[in-house]
């Protein structure tokens, strides 16, 4: 009998985590509205070409994003719930063995807006090789950064 060695790393590999909060002097409102605006993805995170609503339903959307990334082609598909405050993204199809994450936009006492992303996920097994955890951070800060910019330039316009 032939053992499978992938088959048994693939359960060694923990979930990675992504935890980010950024406190602005912007309208909660906008914020969500920016955030929710799934088509604008591709204006704000690193590598990807573009962003596309699938389907739209009352309380979700379906959403493809397409990333030039490593010198190959990603799809990732993913169903995000919008709620009040919150949009929780799960991935449908994809490059994770699972993604799950989650936007959270809150006004502070302060009359600031707190935003909070956070994510769960698996990476394929040679890939997770590839990305060390301080890579994913970097490439996370830069999209809540060039996120901000963006946000900032169209409230200046």
């Amino acid at each position: 009998m032939e053992l499978d060695l992938s088959y048994f790393l693939k359960f060694l590999q923990v979930a990675r985590k992504v935890n980010l909060s950024k406190t602005l002097k912007q309208d909660t409102k906008k914020v969500f509205e920016q955030i929710a605006n799934f088509e604008n993805y591709s204006k704000y995170i690193p590598g990807c070409s573009s962003a596309r609503v699938l389907e739209k339903h009352m309380d979700y959307e379906v959403g493809e994003l397409k990333f030039d990334f490593l010198l190959r082609k990603y799809s990732i598909t993913s169903k995000n719930i919008l709620l009040d405050n919150k949009i929780q993204i799960e991935q449908i199809e994809g490059p994770f063995e699972f993604f799950k994450g989650e936007w959270i936009i809150n006004k502070t006492k302060d009359s600031l807006t707190e935003i909070i992303f956070k994510s769960e996920f698996k990476l394929p097994f040679l890939l997770d090789n590839l990305l060390p955890d301080q890579a994913i951070n970097i490439f996370c800060e830069g999209a809540m950064e060039a996120f901000i910019k963006r946000l900032e330039t169209t409230e200046e316009n």
